[in-house]
């Protein structure tokens, strides 16, 4: 067998604040594409000015 030694370094004190960050975006977005989704569902989208 192969010992595989790995090791593995401390992250960063503003690791933490980029991930919760991340997820904040991708919170957002998903969040767009389902307002975006219900818009166009629903008939209320368009384009600007021809509502």
């Amino acid at each position: 067998m192969n010992n595989v030694d790995i090791r593995v370094a401390p992250h960063e004190p503003w690791y933490k604040y980029g991930v919760a960050v991340l997820l904040f975006e991708i919170a957002v977005a998903i969040a767009v594409s389902g307002y975006s989704l219900y818009m166009t569902f629903n008939g209320l989208g368009g384009f600007p000015g021809k509502h």
